[in-house]
């Protein structure tokens, strides 16, 4: 009996082998998928390549758009720190006064001299008369009348002050902010 049980065993065995060949055919046929799917590539062409990109960056576009907030602006974006490229007039703030250099001393009517050195110019408007005030420091040195004349005399920057030699004898202060364009004339002392 024990003969006979191991025939059936031995039996058993040799028909289970050929299953388990096939799945060893199988794992060495895989080198063969790999060949054949590599045998049906092909080379993507810039067309399609583009065709692709651009489906991802619409996708992009519409996602950043949902995530835009409502009431942003249309028009073009700038980033920080930069200004609008024909905006160059502005780029020297209004806080920022305009300083001058008196190369000379000048006289105002009242007699008062404006030593040479650097000066803080000041508009201000009292009365329906403009004044120009020129400060050292905190200390205010002169206060002179001048004349609104709206001229701006080219200048490229919306806050500035200049003095401008008449002849030997006169020297024009031209002043101008986002309020008033207005002039002065001193006496150069002789």
């Amino acid at each position: 009996m024990i003969r006979f049980l191991g025939f059936i065993l031995i039996f058993a065995v040799f028909s289970i082998l050929p299953s388990f060949a096939d799945d060893m055919d199988f794992w060495d046929s895989a080198i063969q998928v790999d060949s054949d799917a590599k045998n049906q590539q092909h080379t993507v062409t810039e067309q399609e390549f583009e065709k692709v990109m651009d489906q991802f960056e619409s996708k992009k576009k519409k996602k950043d758009k949902k995530k835009m907030p409502k009431g942003t602006p249309l028009g073009p974006k700038y980033e920080e720190g930069n200004s609008v490229p024909d905006a160059n007039s502005f780029k020297i703030t209004y806080e920022s006064y305009p300083t001058v250099m008196v190369p000379v001393t000048l006289t105002t009517y009242g007699e008062k001299d404006i030593t040479p050195g650097y000066y803080r110019i000041l508009s201000v408007h009292k009365e329906g008369k403009y004044y120009l005030n020129f400060y050292q420091g905190n200390t205010l040195v002169a206060k002179i009348p001048a004349l609104n004349t709206g001229n701006d005399h080219n200048q490229t920057s919306l806050n500035y002050a200049k003095l401008i030699p008449v002849n030997d004898y006169y020297m024009d202060v031209i002043y101008g902010d986002i309020d008033c364009n207005i002039e002065a004339r001193l006496d150069i002392k002789q």
